[in-house]
């Protein structure tokens, strides 16, 4: 399981369309409503990635499993994934200075 959650973020991070190559923001969504959010919710949230009814079964079925974990381990990994989120703006930071 743990490499089908790592293929679904580096496929969803990749989808993200962004002239600043920043986050983007409806894959911040998708990850917060799959650890956190309800089945609609979900859904709604993955709405802006056209996912074809393969896509979006293998997604609720990724869902359906993360939601069996405990609690505070869906809260680990959001701090982790913010984490990430935090390194990436600091490279992206280091990256645009150096080009001045």
């Amino acid at each position: 399981m743990k490499l089908t959650v790592l293929f679904a973020l580096v496929t969803l991070a990749l989808c993200c369309s962004s002239v600043s190559a920043g986050i983007c923001p409806e894959f911040l969504q998708v990850i917060y409503q799959l650890l956190k959010g309800t089945v609609p919710d979900y859904i709604e949230a993955i709405k802006p990635f056209n996912p074809d009814l393969a896509m979006r079964n293998s997604g609720l079925l990724m869902k359906e499993s993360l939601d069996t974990l405990p609690e505070m381990a869906k809260e680990n990994v959001l701090k982790l994934m913010v984490e990430w989120i935090r390194l990436d703006v600091r490279v992206l930071l280091v990256d645009w200075l150096s080009k001045w």
